[in-house]
């Protein structure tokens, strides 16, 4: 009746100097915000500008992930995907921690970390909690096809842009809350969906929301929904058969295409202007206060428009193709997904020329992966080459929230370099976006694209790679590989060194495997010499915090079990 899946796994890294000795920058004018190291720096350097003696981060997290499926018949499933202790640094939650918003602020238990005895479960001591349900779906097959609704995960292809994130290393993954219809049609399966995408503010968003959470669910708005429609055909064999068919001597071919259209109306992009002007510490009658909307954040008799909601009139079409081939040794495999759309009115995305009414956003944007490998003598030997690449934009300076500050010529160059850590609206006179993302559970190396960059964006990489597996005795190998990635800058101008060039990745790994206990484990060095475009030239950073670029290095073990 009940199949119990999931894995359990810690990993321990030690990230030696990722800010690649670049530390603060000084602001261009008193108005500018000052700029960001390429990467964040240990509590000991401060907000200085210059590099810091300390050079060191890391941690030692672990998560238990149980993926449940209840059978209620042959025909009838309920699939769940629940997450333990997800990614839970060690001793991050001691009994002398009260709340992680306030650190400062300590139990009678242990007034100092020293004394502590014990951890204490996640919850108000951290901003998650213990357990992360993730996904939850149900499957009902019939003659015809299956049917399947809830929260699912999402998957095209290689992984390169819709990544389900289940391997073993992942921290997250692609998931969209759909209703898809599956069938079969002459040997390829169709998939057609209709997908719920982000639907703006609840009422349980709401003060007076929250003072009944037990209550009904309600949507505040119909006209903010991202509407959208996926339709996929693929061909597609499981790893094994497709090993299996390859090897012995068969030309085996799979492929898919898949296209996803997407629209939305309106947008919520700032709260009223009373609500703006009351979340000063002193006066927490705007959002600030238990981060409930209030009724000065839904009131906007001082703003121009009646409503918080702007007509944006957004569209969006998201092409991906996939092809993969299987002869003998040889595997051969490419993806590549590309966005195209438009919005009327993009809002924070772009900035506005003054007096201007004109504040559309044309959106264009690819990305591309090209993989081949040889599987020699048994398998045991795999020989690999990837290359990819994805679109860049020229948008390079992070914005502190007025006009004034965010003009090219008088905004600081230098925010952090993973795009998840900053947001970057397109510069003046720029309406277009071309900036695309691989998942960043699309693993490329260990440093620069996973960590410092975040994933895979305005780059072009090469990577040949090699791995063996030694059979120690029957069912346990040890493994062996590297990996050598070359990186550069389709738009030199995103780079803080403003050149093409961001350097050269090398990946060690060290790999023990019991396939029959489905026990894993391994140790990983890498190190990343950084080249001119994340170098700080002078005449760039005039005023403070010029510099060159070092090496980084990673260290990582991990263990694990597979149930």
């Amino acid at each position: 009746m009940i199949e119990l899946d999931g894995y359990y796994r810690v990993r321990s890294e030690l990230l030696h100097n990722f800010n690649m000795g670049l530390g603060y920058v000084t602001g261009q004018s008193p108005q500018s915000q000052s700029g960001y190291p390429p990467f964040p720096t240990p509590l000991e350097c401060g907000t200085g500008t210059g590099g810091c003696a300390q050079k060191n981060l890391g941690d030692t997290n672990m998560r238990l992930r149980l993926e449940p499926t209840i059978n209620i018949s042959d025909q009838v499933r309920v699939v769940a995907q629940i997450d333990v202790f997800d990614n839970l640094i060690l001793g991050s939650t001691p009994d002398s921690l009260i709340s992680a918003s306030q650190p400062d602020l300590r139990t009678n238990v242990a007034q100092a970390a020293i004394l502590s005895n014990s951890q204490n479960p996640p919850g108000q001591n951290t901003f998650t909690s213990a357990i992360s349900p993730k996904r939850v779906w149900g499957e009902v097959d019939g003659q015809l096809g299956s049917l399947r609704f809830g929260r699912m995960p999402w998957h095209f292809g290689r992984g390169m842009y819709f990544n389900k994130g289940d391997c073993a290393d992942c921290d997250g993954g692609t998931t969209v809350d759909r209703l898809m219809a599956i069938t079969q049609l002459y040997g390829h399966q169709l998939a057609l969906s209709w997908d719920f995408g982000p639907s703006g503010y609840a009422w349980g968003m709401t003060a007076a929301g929250q003072a009944d959470p037990g209550g009904s669910p309600l949507d505040l708005s119909q006209n903010d929904e991202v509407v959208q429609f996926t339709a996929a055909l693929t061909k597609k064999d499981d790893d094994q058969h497709f090993r299996e068919r390859a090897q012995g001597g068969e030309l085996v071919i799979n492929y898919g295409v898949q296209l996803v259209y997407r629209t939305q109306n309106n947008e919520v992009f700032k709260l009223s202007n009373t609500a703006q002007n009351n979340i000063a510490p002193a006066n927490q009658t705007g959002q600030t206060v238990n981060g409930a909307l209030t009724r000065e954040d839904l009131d906007n008799s001082t703003d121009t428009t009646p409503s918080l909601t702007q007509h944006i009139d957004a569209w969006l079409l998201i092409p991906s193709l996939w092809f993969k081939l299987g002869w003998k040794a040889l595997t051969l495999e490419f993806e590549s997904t590309a966005l195209a759309g438009h919005m009327g009115n993009a809002g924070p995305l772009r900035l506005q020329e003054s007096g201007s009414a004109d504040n559309h956003l044309s959106i264009l944007q690819l990305g591309w992966v090209l993989a081949a490998d040889l599987k020699l003598y048994k398998d045991s030997l795999v020989i690999g080459f990837e290359t990819g690449g994805a679109t860049g934009d020229q948008a390079e300076t992070a914005c502190s929230g007025t006009t004034s500050t965010c003009a090219p010529n008088n905004l600081n160059p230098s925010p952090y370099l993973n795009y998840r850590w900053k947001f970057v609206p397109q510069p003046l006179g720029d309406s277009s976006l071309h900036n695309f993302y691989f998942s960043p559970e699309y693993h490329v190396d260990e440093i620069f694209f996973r960590r410092i960059m975040g994933t895979v964006t305005n780059a072009i990489y090469v990577k040949p790679s090699i791995a063996y597996w030694l059979d120690v005795t029957e069912g346990r190998q040890l493994g062996l590989s590297g990996s050598l990635i070359y990186s550069l800058a389709p738009v030199p101008v995103s780079t803080p060194g403003n050149s093409i060039n961001y350097g050269v990745e090398m990946d060690l790994s060290l790999g023990y495997r019991n396939i029959g206990e489905k026990f894993y484990a391994g140790m990983v060095w890498g190190v990343f010499w950084p080249f001119g475009a994340l170098n700080r030239p002078t005449d760039i950073f005039s005023n403070g915090g010029a510099g060159t670029a070092t090496a980084a290095q990673i260290l990582r073990a991990f263990v694990g079990i597979k149930f």
